[in-house]
């Protein structure tokens, strides 16, 4: 599960950072705030999404400890 939960984590953080990355360099050949804002708003979404996704596969992929 933490494997898979790892893997989920990479892939959507480059899911959306890759478009975000494109948006922001397209913008700014062309000079357009639109595609900059929304290429900010991807990198912060892939930074989040990534970020917990992988906190979660450490929190439901730890095993309790036994005394």
């Amino acid at each position: 599960m933490k494997t898979l939960a790892r893997t989920g984590a990479v892939l959507s953080f480059a899911f959306f950072s890759i478009p975000g990355l494109a948006l922001m360099a397209h913008s700014r050949e062309h000079d357009e705030w639109g595609e900059a804002i929304f290429g900010c708003l991807f990198i912060g979404i892939a930074c989040f999404a990534g970020t917990l996704l992988w906190l979660l596969g450490e929190k439901c992929g730890s095993k309790p400890t036994e005394n």
